[in-house]
């Protein structure tokens, strides 16, 4: 109502009684024409009772005694609001109520929402102390090869500029001044030998897990030297070939020996998944060095019969399970720091988890770069496949943060790490069914998981569903599961080998089966094939033989292997075709590769 009308609808009435009315349509805290009808109704009734009144005199006191009769103004008003709501339309009260709920609900999404980003982590336990002290045997330091290794590397790192890029270069595709020069420096440079060698033969290596900065963080933890190891056996791969060319085998045997025992050191007991794959690769570049030089050389059975025995004496209670328990422990510590410990059992903390999604990135990289162009290596998902899994889930987690969208789109995409995403106590439950699961199948060979209609990845997968921390902190079990039967087979196919070679000298002949071997005392136990669950697959031939596994298809293709383009492919680069461990492809030579070089 305007003022013009307001003054207008009053003209009729005494003072006191117009600024009652006002008042009292003040205190109904309403809609604007609800009081004013509110005002309009008033000033008739209160013009009714003063139209009798002969005198302003008398309408004037006549107007007070109404006045006081009505009583508290406030509570005419509240009384006046309620009559007029309980009459209005019941869709007007709908709309009401609908309104009035939509604006708490509003009020209480914005109080969670921000109670939510404000969450801190509670850090209970220290787990990388209970990780130094899970590795940490119950042994003398000087029982530890883990120094002699590190001064190893310093020596290396030291002077390998001008020897890095030669290294690079396989053995069977150098020059001859090449080869010169790569056997002065490795004559020069033989305590780095001297070292990796005594440390082989401690009986223990462990190294104490650090972080390298003011937190006890796992996720922080320095896993020094993974590539000088490789580069490492990259020397001892070089120094066993050349002694071999000068005919000095059992020289070069016992390098090869003490590289694999390296490899054995480096993956130990209860170590991060990465330090295993690493140790593994050199397990795998050392037996693929032996079967190389077994191919390519006549050695007579003595030294044959030796090296035989003393692999065998080196993989004895050899663990090929891959080992996730450090995994576990950084995982319990994450959880620990990406959660709150408030009510409803913690919930996640989503600044923290778009830090850690670019860690996530930085590390796999760093996996990638050290542990690749093993054949003992996982398989590689498609290019950009983990950067872009990160990346969807960090754009979500920086609208959570930044609030730069909308409030419904944002709910929209935000909902699931809001409302739904598993607390502290269930992450903590998932991870242990996650590890339970994988201690309960990792002894399950490929051929067993096929037979029983298990997929490992699937199944685990379900384990840890919605769960972002877990869906990219958790290792693909399959291809690990994979990784550790390779690494068993690989050994045990080099020793069959050993003893087939050491078989035909004696016997003037291959034999028939397998069976032979044991039955004349050249082998222990049958190779077994992971992906048949029966010997690998023996063919003796005219002047020789084939050993091979069926491979990851699970069937037999003969003992031939993937080609594609000419070119070969080892063991775990491809799904089909089998994987070959005699004979072994002839390398191609550095004048055989210029040949082939398009002009």
């Amino acid at each position: 109502m305007k003022k013009k009308e307001k003054d207008k609808l009053f003209d009729n009435l005494p003072t006191c009684a117009a600024e009652f009315i006002k008042l009292v349509a003040k205190k109904m805290r309403y809609r604007k024409k609800v009081r004013a009808d509110v005002m309009a109704e008033l000033t008739a009734h209160f013009e009714d009772e003063l139209k009798d009144c002969k005198t302003n005199e008398e309408k004037e006191q006549k107007a007070k005694e109404l006045v006081a009769d009505f009583g508290d103004v406030k509570l005419l008003g509240v009384l006046l609001r309620r009559a007029k709501k309980r009459c209005r339309p019941l869709w007007r009260t709908m709309v009401a109520r609908t309104f009035q709920v939509i604006g708490i609900l509003i009020l209480c999404f914005i109080v969670y929402v921000g109670w939510f980003l404000t969450g801190r982590p509670v850090i209970t336990t220290d787990y990388l102390a209970q990780l130094n002290q899970m590795v940490r045997p119950a042994a003398d330091k000087s029982l530890n090869a883990a120094l002699l290794y590190e001064q190893a590397i310093k020596r290396y790192e030291k002077s390998s500029d001008e020897i890095s890029e030669l290294m690079g270069t396989k053995y069977n595709q150098a020059t001859s001044e090449q080869k010169k020069l790569i056997a002065k420096w490795l004559d020069d440079n033989k305590e780095i030998f001297d070292l990796v060698i005594a440390g082989a033969q401690k009986p223990y290596y462990w190294r104490r897990y650090e972080t390298g900065r003011d937190t006890k963080r796992m996720m922080a933890v320095l896993i020094p030297n993974l590539s000088e190891f490789r580069s490492l056996a990259r020397l001892f791969v070089w120094r066993a070939r050349l002694r071999v060319a000068q005919g000095r085998y059992q020289d070069a045997f016992s390098d090869l020996k003490s590289f694999y025992r390296l490899g054995q050191h480096i993956k130990g007991d209860n170590t991060f998944l990465i330090e295993q794959l690493v140790g593994i690769a050199i397990e795998a570049l050392a037996t693929q060095t032996l079967r190389d030089i077994l191919s390519r050389y006549e050695i007579d059975s003595i030294t044959l019969t030796a090296l035989q025995k003393d692999l065998e004496q080196i993989i004895t209670g050899e663990d090929f399970a891959i080992s996730f328990e450090a995994e576990k422990l950084s995982m319990y510590d994450e959880i620990q720091r990406s959660f709150t410990d408030g009510p409803g059992g913690g919930h996640i903390i989503p600044r923290h988890i778009a830090v850690l999604l670019d860690e996530v990135q930085i590390v796999a990289g760093l996996s990638a770069s050290i542990g690749g162009g093993s054949s003992s290596e996982a398989k590689k998902p498609k290019p950009g496949w983990l950067s872009k899994r990160i990346s969807d889930i960090k754009d979500v987690v920086d609208d959570v943060i930044d609030g730069t969208m909308g409030i419904f789109n944002w709910a929209k995409k935000s909902g699931h790490i809001l409302f739904f995403h598993p607390n502290k106590q269930q992450t903590f439950k998932m991870t242990q069914e996650f590890y339970d699961y994988w201690d309960k199948l990792k002894l399950k060979s490929p051929a067993q998981l096929n037979a029983e209609d298990i997929d490992f990845e699937e199944q685990s997968r379900e384990i840890v569903k919605g769960n972002i921390l877990l869906e990219f902190l958790t290792p693909a079990l399959s291809r690990v599961n994979e990784i550790s039967w390779r690494a068993r087979t690989n050994v045990q196919s080099l020793i069959a080998v050993l003893s087939l070679l050491r078989y035909r000298p004696d016997k003037g002949a291959y034999p028939d089966d397998l069976n032979e071997l044991l039955t004349a005392g050249y082998l222990k136990g049958l190779p077994m094939d992971p992906y048949s669950d029966k010997p690998l697959v023996y063919k003796k031939t005219d002047d020789s033989f084939t050993l091979y596994s069926i491979g990851e298809n699970l069937k037999d293709d003969g003992g031939e292997v993937f080609r594609e383009h000419g070119r070969t492919h080892r063991w775990g680069t491809q799904e089909d075709g089998d994987a070959v461990f005699w004979p072994v492809p002839k390398p191609q030579t550095r004048r055989e590769l210029e040949t082939k070089r398009p002009k």
